[in-house]
C-alpha cells in the first residue's frame, strides 16, 4: 500500500495528461516489461487456444449431432418397422371385426323389421294346427260305425247296400 497512488492530491490537470510519475517509472522498467510481455503472451496463447477449441466445437457439433441421430435411427428403426407391421395387422383385424359387427347389426335390424312376417307365420301355424285338429276329429268320428240315415224312398226296415256293407 505504500506504493499505491492516491489521486486525491494529484491535480486534475496532471491526471488528464496521463503523467503519473510512478506509473511512468514502472512501465519503463525493463524487468516489468519482460514479465508483462511473458504474461501477455501466455494469456494470448490461452485465449487463442480457447477460441480455436470453441471454433472446433462449433464446426464439429452439427456433425456429431447428425452422427448421434443416425446412430439412434439405425438402432430404433427395425423396432419401429416391426411395430408398424403389428399395428397394420391389428388394424386389419379390427376392421374385419368392425365389418362383421356391422353386418350382424344390419341382420338384427332386418329381423326386427321382419317381425310382422313372423307374426303372420305364427298365425298361419295356429290356423294350420286348428285345421289339423278338426281333420283328426272328423276322421275319428268317421271311423266309428254309424248307422246310415235311411234313404227317403226306402222304408225304414229294409236293408240297403250301404247297410249290408256297414253291418258286416
Amino acid at each position: 500500500m505504500d506504493h499505491a497512488i492516491s489521486y486525491s492530491y494529484i491535480p486534475e490537470r496532471r491526471r488528464m495528461q496521463g503523467g503519473d510519475g510512478l506509473y511512468s517509472r514502472m512501465s519503463s522498467a525493463h524487468m516489468f516489461r519482460e514479465a508483462q510481455d511473458a504474461e501477455f503472451e501466455h494469456k494470448t496463447k490461452k485465449v487463442a487456444e480457447r477460441i480455436s477449441e470453441g471454433m472446433n466445437i462449433v464446426a464439429n457439433e452439427p456433425s456429431l449431432a447428425f452422427f448421434r441421430i443416425q446412430e439412434h435411427v439405425r438402432k430404433s428403426l427395425p423396432q419401429l418397422v416391426e411395430q408398424k407391421h403389428d399395428v397394420q395387422d391389428l388394424q386389419q383385424k379390427v376392421q374385419g371385426a368392425s365389418f362383421d359387427t356391422e353386418y350382424a347389426t344390419n341382420a338384427v335390424k332386418g329381423l326386427h323389421k321382419s317381425n310382422i312376417h313372423f307374426q303372420n307365420i305364427q298365425d298361419l301355424l295356429k290356423n294350420a294346427m286348428f285345421m289339423k285338429q278338426q281333420i283328426d276329429y272328423e276322421q275319428d268320428r268317421s271311423d266309428e260305425p254309424v248307422m246310415p240315415a235311411p234313404l227317403p224312398n226306402m222304408p225304414a226296415g229294409s236293408s240297403s247296400t250301404y247297410g249290408s256293407i256297414n253291418s258286416s
